[in-house]
């Protein structure tokens, strides 16, 4: 018997010409934070050295990683059947093939590393269909706060794979990126005032229209942005 006859009657575990149904979305984002034990996707990230707002395009789309997934496997011996259905008993170890990196310099620790008393969590929120969605919270600190403009009150927008951290006390409209709501459908976009006492609401073509004051409400100001690209 041939190998083309034999493997035509194989019953493989996984066809050979199916698509992978595989799990995606949230599904794979969580079972990756336990795989990794991390605390959150802004740790994950840093493992997998890409951008937080990554894992919100996958949730959204429900994307499956597939590349990502067979690097992890390549590089953990953590089996595909795992990672991509979740299958075998409990969180497989990821360190079962690794080993520890030798330095000849002394690991010097922060003296100033934050501790639990001055960590908050940072609301990453999506404007889907004009509705805010929570996506996830993020562990930071009060110089993180500082930094960006805002305070532990406000909350942060992913759009585009990039972070826009909104200030919410910056309600008053003079020139730049707000997020406003028309008719209680969200938006983020350049309104400025003018001498002329109206405000302008100015698209990505250049057009402007008049900003309806009794149908618009300013939720806040794009104080700061985190590029992911």
């Amino acid at each position: 018997m041939s190998n083309l006859v034999k493997i035509k009657s194989s019953d493989f575990h996984q066809s050979l010409i199916k698509q992978v149904e595989a799990d995606g979305g949230k599904t794979i984002v969580e079972r990756l934070i336990r795989l990794f034990g991390v605390r959150n996707r802004l740790e994950l990230a840093e493992v997998l050295d890409t951008h937080p707002g990554t894992f919100s395009t996958w949730q959204t789309r429900n994307t499956t990683p597939y590349e990502m997934l067979v690097r992890i496997s390549l590089a953990t011996g953590v089996p595909l059947e795992y990672l991509c259905f979740g299958e075998g008993d409990g969180v497989p170890d990821i360190f079962q093939n690794s080993k520890a990196k030798v330095s000849d310099k002394p690991i010097l620790h922060r003296s100033a590393s934050p501790t639990d008393e001055n960590l908050s969590q940072l609301s990453i929120f999506v404007i889907s269909n004009g509705e805010l969605q929570k996506t996830e919270e993020l562990t930071v600190d009060a110089n993180f706060y500082n930094r960006c403009g805002i305070t532990q009150d406000d909350f942060a927008i992913e759009q585009n794979g990039n972070l826009l951290f909104i200030n919410t006390h910056h309600q008053v409209i003079t020139k730049g990126q707000y997020l406003f709501s028309v008719n209680s459908a969200h938006q983020i976009g350049e309104l400025k005032q003018q001498p002329d006492g109206n405000t302008y609401f100015y698209d990505d073509s250049g057009e402007t229209y008049v900003v309806n004051k009794e149908t618009t409400k300013v939720h806040g100001k794009v104080v700061s942005v985190l590029n992911g690209k």
